[in-house]
């Protein structure tokens, strides 16, 4: 099988679509559950797409970070920008796009915008906290906000305290970890016996799977690398 045949038959293992667009963790259209769910990792990630989306081409970036297109949106958390001067260059609400936003403060004076443009640095991911309302409400709400410097603009994805408190029971191994707890304290002393030996060979099938996907991954990313060592010249045999 060719190098670039076993790379394709990896991903089809791995269930994942070659040619699709990326998407964001937890987006709809998404995964629901992602390498690394924690809030900081997602935003972390998620602004690192942000930075490849508009050295890739500004316009186009701006305007699918504000619609929340290619993944670049999930229920609550959305990608926003502002330009040297001060003006919201993509956010989802057009009472602030297009606006001078550094006076916008939360009920605490907390010059949020201001900060942010003034404390960003390429290539660094900074921490804020301030009171915001989630899309369509007017109520404030504690959110903690990572931002970064990316070209001219200050860019930002911020996560809802309220969504960051039981992260994990939003992704399908949560509930199911959920669920298991539940069923584990309601099991009557008679089927104890039989409930644990069904969690212990749960577990194993579940190690072993890891395992193998483990494995795999492994030996797409080293087909991956040896393809791109090989140039296209090689892939086709000529």
């Amino acid at each position: 099988m060719s190098l670039k045949a076993s790379v394709l038959a990896a991903v089809l293992i791995l269930g994942m679509d070659p040619t699709a667009t990326a998407l964001a963790c937890g987006d709809g259209e998404a995964p629901t559950s992602c390498d690394d769910p924690s809030p900081n990792g997602f935003a972390s990630w998620m602004l690192g797409r942000v930075d490849r989306a508009l050295q890739s081409d500004k316009v186009r970036a701006l305007q699918d970070f504000t619609d929340g297109a290619r993944g670049f949106r999930t229920a609550d958390t959305y990608v926003f920008c502002i330009g040297p001067d001060g003006v919201m260059s993509a956010h989802p609400s057009p009472i602030l796009r297009g606006h001078d936003v550094r006076d916008l403060h939360d009920r605490t004076g907390n010059y949020f915008i201001r900060t942010m443009m003034e404390a960003a640095r390429p290539g660094q991911i900074s921490v804020i906290r301030y009171l915001f309302p989630k899309p369509g409400s007017t109520v404030e709400e504690p959110k903690t906000t990572y931002y970064t410097r990316a070209g001219d603009q200050t860019c930002a994805v911020g996560v809802y305290d309220a969504d960051a408190a039981a992260p994990a029971v939003a992704t399908a191994d949560g509930r199911v970890a959920q669920l298991r707890h539940r069923l584990d304290s309601q099991i009557p002393s008679s089927a104890r016996a039989d409930w644990t030996a069904f969690l212990e060979a749960l577990n194993a099938q579940c190690d072993e799977r890891a395992t193998v996907i483990a494995q795999v991954r492994h030996d797409l990313n080293a087909a991956a690398t040896a393809l791109d060592q090989a140039g296209p010249k090689s892939v086709g045999g000529h």
